[in-house]
């Protein structure tokens, strides 16, 4: 079985192309609405005192559950209740779509996934209940903010997106790639090992802030330098970690414990490396990518280092400085684009050991 194969079919019906450019315009755009009043600071922030009420719609069952005999009025039904992102609302009438559509939700690999996913999650209600208490959080940092609407679906193992994404105010889930790190086709798709590491139900919730609620405060400018990469990143994780002040850092990272340790541990080996060889403030991809990009360990360091090691300074020096500047709110945070002033003032200097 190949990816693209898989891919090929679902993105033909209903998921389009529109999907994947509205990704990117989501990523491209960030912020949502940046003149939003929200000051709490983080050191405010220590209980849950709101409850939510998080429900994530089942897109893939409704889908896999329509009647092919009658599938030109299911689909006008369905196109009514889930938003066009999802499914185009002309689709039912258009007979190509039909065919393509019935031929998605009838294909022996699609309906063997979509079979393993129900397996695993029958239900959703732990993973809505770790959201809630996300949420609660979420909301006494921006109390005025709106929840967004969840969506769980099953596009046939797409690894050219990412496993949770948002648009406007709508978070879509990828359950296919949340089926554990031993799932059979990561391996025959070409996954690699420290990517299916990820592919756990531990880290669904986690996704779902960071890698969709952090771009609602995020700014619109991007990042220029490694060491604007590597603040931009860490507002990430540390946007994160307040919505999961109980969950472990190597979680919130998504780390496995022998890379937590070694970014730890040699976390000043790191950053002594950037400033010798000048790196900081360089604007070169191939450097930036180097400590930024997804990978299974950092060059020049050893394989038994993780990847994205500019990403976890970056979470470092965003928590020494929260911790040293504790009058600023984490919405200040989020919108300040000064990443020599938020260096400066974190007074982030790890230790060689």
């Amino acid at each position: 079985m190949k990816k693209k194969t898989i891919f090929t079919i679902v993105s033909a019906a209903l998921l389009l192309t529109a999907v994947g450019i509205l990704l990117w315009h989501f990523h491209n755009s960030s912020a949502t609405d940046n003149t939003r009043k929200h000051d709490v600071s983080t050191s405010e922030v220590r209980k849950v005192e709101r409850q939510v009420d998080i429900h994530i719609n089942r897109y893939e069952k409704d889908l896999f559950s329509l009647d092919t005999a009658r599938l030109s009025e299911e689909l006008q039904l369905l196109s009514s209740v889930y938003p066009e992102l999802l499914i185009d609302k002309n689709s039912w009438k258009d007979p190509q779509m039909l065919f393509q559509l019935k031929a998605y939700i009838t294909d022996p690999v699609i309906l063997e996934i979509y079979h393993d996913v129900m397996k695993v999650y029958p239900d959703l209600k732990d993973v809505e209940t770790e959201l809630n208490t996300a949420m609660s959080y979420y909301l006494n940092y921006f109390p005025n903010d709106s929840l967004p609407s969840f969506y769980s679906l099953v596009p046939g193992l797409n690894t050219d997106m990412p496993t949770v994404y948002g648009y406007g105010n709508d978070i879509f889930i990828h359950l296919d790639m949340y089926l554990g790190k031993n799932y059979k086709y990561y391996s025959q798709i070409g996954m690699p090992n420290f990517v299916s590491q990820r592919c756990e139900k531990k880290y669904l919730a986690v996704d779902c802030f960071s890698k969709a609620m952090v771009y609602r405060y995020l700014p619109e400018k991007s990042p220029v330098s490694l060491l604007d990469n590597i603040i931009y990143e860490g507002k990430k994780m540390y946007f994160t970690e307040m919505m999961f002040p109980d969950r472990e850092e190597m979680d919130v990272i998504e780390y496995m414990p022998e890379k937590y340790a070694w970014a730890v541990e040699n976390q000043g080996k790191v950053w002594s490396y950037i400033i010798e060889k000048d790196l900081l403030f360089s604007k070169q991809n191939d450097v930036i990518r180097q400590f930024v990009d997804d990978t299974p360990f950092t060059k020049p360091f050893t394989n038994n280092s993780p990847g994205r090691m500019g990403v976890f300074i970056g979470w470092k020096i965003i928590q020494n400085f929260m911790e040293n500047n504790p009058e600023v709110s984490l919405l200040e945070l989020m919108q300040n684009t000064d990443s020599q002033a938020i260096l400066n003032k974190s007074g982030y200097k790890p230790r060689n050991r």
